[in-house]
């Protein structure tokens, strides 16, 4: 029987990062079979501090005394806003950060770091959440980017996440005036006050070894 390692994943994460190195891992850790339970980076950081999962990845520096933060990768992905392919936006290709005002607009849910990340940015720009006719709050990526498709609103989204979307026309992507190229980090976290399994501390060493693999990717 194969020991079993618990991990975390925020969605862009455990949606399209951990899937490419599967392979490698079962390849350099036949013995070890990875449970990767998939969502926010709020709930990741948590399940990590009450010690019910022994490490986790991340979209945001969460840390405390008892929870190590350590940069996984540093502008990994971009931040972009996206439209469906109709909308009067995908004919202008870029916009005014005050013309998101009124329209109609598709949310993470709370917790997550993307959502923090450009509720920040925006409000940087006096633009808040009230500002925007948020139609629905939805908790992946793949979930976001269908509901964009089918004509729903608009949404920021990492750019790798919508790329078979872009590439296929199906949604669009919109440039904002104002806003400077927005480039994304992810972290590795775990627990300094619980002993980590023999498997937990492979699977940390194992993302270093794979970091130049996802940086060319």
């Amino acid at each position: 029987m194969k020991n079993v390692v618990n991990i975390g994943a925020s969605s862009y994460t455990g949606e399209f990062l951990l899937p490419q190195l599967l392979s490698n891992w079962e390849k350099q850790n036949p013995d070890t079979e990875l449970k990767i339970d998939i969502s926010d980076s709020s709930q990741v950081f948590e399940q990590v501090l009450n010690g019910d999962i022994e490490a986790g990845v991340i979209g945001m520096s969460l840390e405390n005394n008892t929870v190590r933060a350590e940069p996984f990768l540093n502008n990994y992905d971009e931040l972009i806003l996206i439209c469906p392919p109709d909308h009067p936006f995908a004919r202008k290709g870029e916009i005014s950060v005050s013309d998101l005002k009124g329209q109609d607009f598709i949310l993470r849910e709370p917790g997550s770091a993307t959502r923090m990340w450009y509720r920040e940015v925006l409000a940087t720009r006096s633009i808040t959440f009230e500002n925007l006719n948020v139609v629905a709050e939805l908790d992946s990526y793949p979930a976001i980017i269908k509901a964009v498709e089918s004509g729903s609103g608009l949404s920021f989204v990492l750019r790798k996440s919508a790329q078979d979307a872009l590439d296929m026309g199906k949604v669009k992507e919109i440039k904002i005036k104002e806003l400077p190229q927005l480039m994304g980090n992810l972290y590795s976290i775990y627990n300094t006050d619980l002993p980590l399994s023999d498997g937990a501390r492979r699977f940390l060493n194992f993302l270093e070894t794979e970091r130049p693999k996802l940086m060319a990717a």
